[in-house]
């Protein structure tokens, strides 16, 4: 893994992003809520919370450890609903996907398996 280095996009390979992308990603409160649940599990101060993008690398930029990761999806699922399952979804994904995994897929994911809001459902 690369260290980040200064600029507009630290430690970005260039690689593609194909991997769990909706149109929801792009939504600044989701992502940012997203990051703020690793931030409190990696335990980062709110400097490292203001640089994570939704194009941020969840594995060459933010360099999360395997125990975080499954915190993470655990506190995604405690937040957003049992169908949240960010090891799941992992699973599911070939090695270079998982490689190119940003914060906006992990946000896309969620968006896409989260429990409705009250009222929002039928």
């Amino acid at each position: 893994m690369s260290a980040p280095t200064a600029g507009p996009e630290p430690g970005r390979s260039g690689a593609a992003t194909a991997a769990v992308t909706s149109g929801s990603a792009s939504e600044p409160a989701l992502v940012r809520e997203v990051a703020e649940l690793l931030r409190e599990i990696v335990g980062e101060d709110a400097e490292w919370l203001e640089s994570i993008r939704p194009d941020t690398l969840v594995d060459g930029e933010l360099l999360i450890e395997s125990h975080e990761l499954a915190a993470w999806s655990l506190a995604l699922r405690a937040r957003f609903g049992g169908r949240v399952d960010l090891v799941g979804q992992l699973a599911e994904l070939d090695i270079d996907r998982i490689i190119a995994l940003t914060v906006g897929d992990v946000a896309a994911h969620v968006a896409e398996a989260a429990d409705p809001a009250p009222g929002d459902g039928p």
